[in-house]
Parts: C-alpha cells; structure tokens; sequence
C-alpha cells in the first residue's frame, strides 16, 4: 500500500496565501489574463504545487494540488489600476522562485518590496502627463495656443482626479467630473481667447480612456479567455460612457452661450501661425518622432514603467508613429492597416528589447503604442452622437452625418484592435508562452535562415 507524505497544513497556507497575494497585485496592475496565468503556474511548480485558477473582474478563486489533496483559496479585488513596475517586479520574482526554489516567507518580502516602490516623484508625473498631452496636440496638428490649453487642461484634471481618488469617489462618476472639469476649461479659454480649440479637445483627456484595458481585453480574447476579455471591455466601455457624458455636459453648458465672452481676441493671432510642412522630409518625419516619443514616456510614467525601461519606450514609440504616419499619409494607406504594421513593429520588437531591459515586453509595447490610440476618431464619434442627441425638436438628423458618426466609432474600435493584435502578434506567430530564452536574433536564424549550417545554435 503506498503511503501518501503527510502536507504540512501552514506550508499549505502560507502557499496559498502568497501565490493569492501575486494574483491579485497582478490583476490590480493592470495585465492579461494570459500573464497572471504564466507567472502563477511558474511560481506554483517553483514550490512544488500544481495550481487552478479562476479570475474574475472582482476576485479569484485559487487551488493548489499536492499528493492528490486541494487546497482553495478566494480573494477579493477592489483596487485597480496600472503598474506595470509591479508587473515587471513579479515577473523577475517568478524566475526567481522558479529557478532558485527560494521559501515562501522570502517571496512574501520581496512581494512586499515590489508593491511598495515608488518609481516616479509626484512632480515628475504632473509635469510629464500634460506635456504628453502636447506632444498629442502636436501630433494632430494642433497649433501652439491649443498646446498650450491641453497642458492646463491636463493639469488641472488630473489633480482633480487624484483628489477624488484620495477620497475614494466612485470610479465612474470620478472619471465624469474630471472629464467635465477639463473639457470645460477647455471650452472656458477658447471663450475667453476666441481660440479654436479642436486638437485640444481631442487629447484633453486621452489620459483618462482605458487604452490598456481595452488592449488587454482584446488580449485575453486572443489568449481564448473570453470571459476575462469580456469583463475587462465592459469596464472600459463604461468608462468610455462617464467620459462622453462629461463631454456632453460641457458642451451642453457652453452651447448656451453663458460664458461666450471674450476677454482677448487672439484669433487673429492664431490663424496667422500656420504650419505648413517642412520642405526638408527628413525634419517632418524627426518631429513625429520626438512628439510620438514623448508622448510614450508621458503614459509609460503614468503607467508606473520601470525607469530602464524608458529609452525603450521612447524609441519604439517614435518609431512606431512614424511608420504609422508613412504608410497612412505618406503612401496613403488606411488608417487601419497603417496602425497594424506600426504595432506589430512595436509588438516584434519587444521581444528584442525584452531581453535588454529584464523587463516584459508588454510594460513597454502597452506605452509605446498609446500615442496610436485613435483621439481624433473617437472625439468625432462622441461629437456626432452629442450633435444627435442636442438636436432641437422637430428637426431630423441628416442620414449621411448619421452613417458617419457610427462609421467612425467603427473605424475606431477596429483600430484598437489592430494594436492590441500587433502588441500581441510575436507571441502568437512564434507559439511562444514567453520570450525567456527566445531572444529576436535567434528567431530569425531559426525561421527565416534557410542554411542551416548559419543557423545559430539554440
């Protein structure tokens, strides 16, 4: 008769309690499904456990098995959001349990150390945001005067948001409020000025759409967890909603011409500004690339990326737009098809950088394609359906403005998908659950190098 090892029932615990703790700073961070799943089952076989999980957008359900008993454990979430220096950390600790075998009571240290950090000073945040939010403005071709308005109006906006989460406000409603404070300021010094202010309304509040979580969701679905990509998208749809009703609003308030004054006319000033394109090509392309840059570096600090990491996200995310710019204007490709390559160059090009930087590639490809998000097509989508929805009583909204409203809201969900498959396409192609040992140069020796005798050896 075998005898079955007795399990040590606080070993049990203390598994069970740490490998909890991981999901849920995982998830809490801002990552897919498939990359929780991957540094659990690693830290799991490093401790000598099989594990199930179930992950739901509010809590988990995990059991590890040993010596033909289960052990389960449920865990709720309630605080999100996105730090991809925690999910790097994470990562680094898997490999770490995982090879090394190191104890539970060790893990819960370094565990705690990762979720402490602190990567970025505040005033380093609020200055780096807003001028991303320039650099967007210049990248839609908005003129200095709207640059400068996005950055007050990104300013002022995201500290109103970071107060309400000290006071642990309702997501969705705090998302409203700071989508109606920034835009109003927006719509506010325009009045005043008697500025245009298109680009600037655009890409006052990019920072608040959930660019990761739509990418993820989309992610998830491509891993085949449906549920998780489904939990995940109507979270960000319901965000997308808080932000549109704060559009609404706005422009509901400043239509009734009650702050239609003008302080100082510098619209005669602006119009004069013009930006024509640079004769030198060279000098057009190296401008889309600082802005496409700097844009990446203001959302990968807001995303809390690692500070090795930086120079990456930098480089990809200038690239990235510049290829997307080429092909869309350039060689007028479609939008859609424009922003795919440019993602998939960031998506391939992760698994290089991955190995140079010790970091997952998603903590800098997430960063690196933000500035791709579609602004312009969603802030023409939410126009059209405000412009529907205000029109006074008796008058009929014009078929064609109606089929292309819904054409661009559209376009614009299928260009979000286009990067998320992009960020996720090397994963796929190469069969690959990690780029741990996959370094890019190996790659192509192995799948694109017909002579085997110039195969390097894997």
């Amino acid at each position: 008769m075998e005898i079955v090892p007795k399990v040590d029932e606080k070993e049990i615990n203390e598994t069970l309690n740490i490998l909890a703790d991981v999901v849920v700073a995982l998830h809490s961070s801002g990552t897919h499904y498939a990359r929780i799943v991957r540094n659990l089952e690693r830290m799991a076989e490093g401790l000598g456990y099989d594990v199930d999980l179930v992950l739901t957008f509010n809590g988990i359900v995990i059991t590890i098995n040993k010596n033909e008993s289960s052990y389960t454990l449920s865990r709720s979430i309630k605080v999100k959001g996105i730090n991809f220096e925690t999910v790097s950390g994470i990562s680094i600790l898997s490999w770490d349990v995982y090879q090394n075998k190191i104890s539970t009571r060790r893990i819960g240290k370094i565990l705690k150390r990762i979720k402490r950090k602190t990567v970025y000073q505040k005033w380093q945040l609020y200055l780096l945001l807003p001028l991303a939010s320039v650099a967007l403005c210049r990248l839609f071709e908005g003129d200095w005067f709207q640059c400068i308005i996005a950055f007050i109006s990104t300013f002022l906006g995201f500290s109103f948001l970071k107060f309400l989460r000290s006071k642990n406000y309702n997501f969705f409603f705090s998302y409203f409020l700071v989508t109606l404070i920034s835009v109003s300021t927006i719509h506010l010094l325009g009045s005043l000025f008697n500025l245009n202010n298109i680009e600037a309304l655009a890409v006052s509040v990019l920072y608040l759409v959930p660019g990761v979580v739509l990418i993820n969701s989309f992610i998830d679905y491509l891993e085949g967890y449906i549920e998780a990509g489904t939990s995940k998208l109507t979270h960000g749809l319901f965000i997308i909603f808080s932000i549109a009703s704060g559009y609404f609003f706005s422009n509901f308030i400043f239509d009734e011409g009650i702050f239609n004054h003008i302080l100082i006319d510098l619209s005669e000033v602006q119009q004069s500004i013009t930006f024509h394109r640079e004769s030198f090509y060279p000098l057009l392309l190296g401008s889309k690339f600082l802005w496409g840059g700097i844009t990446s570096i203001g959302f990968a600090v807001l995303f809390n990326t690692p500070k090795r990491a930086l120079w990456v996200v930098f480089l990809l995310g200038g690239i990235g737009f510049m290829i997307k710019y080429f092909l869309n204007v350039e060689l007028d490709f479609s939008q859609l098809f424009s922003v795919f390559c440019a993602s998939c160059f960031v998506g391939i090009s992760g698994i290089y950088f991955a190995h140079r930087t010790h970091t997952p590639p998603v903590v800098f490809t997430i960063p690196a394609v933000i500035n791709m998000i579609p602004g312009l097509l969603s802030y023409k989508f939410m126009m059209g359906i405000i412009k529907w929805i205000m029109e006074p009583n008796g008058e009929t909204q014009n078929v064609n403005d109606v089929i292309e409203t819904f054409n661009t809201g559209v376009s614009a969900i299928f260009i979000v998908f286009a990067l998320a498959f992009g960020v996720a396409f090397a994963v796929i192609v190469f069969k690959s659950h990690t780029v741990k040992e996959k370094d890019l140069n190996r790659l192509i020796n192995l799948y694109f190098i017909k002579n085997p005798e110039k195969k390097t050896k894997l």
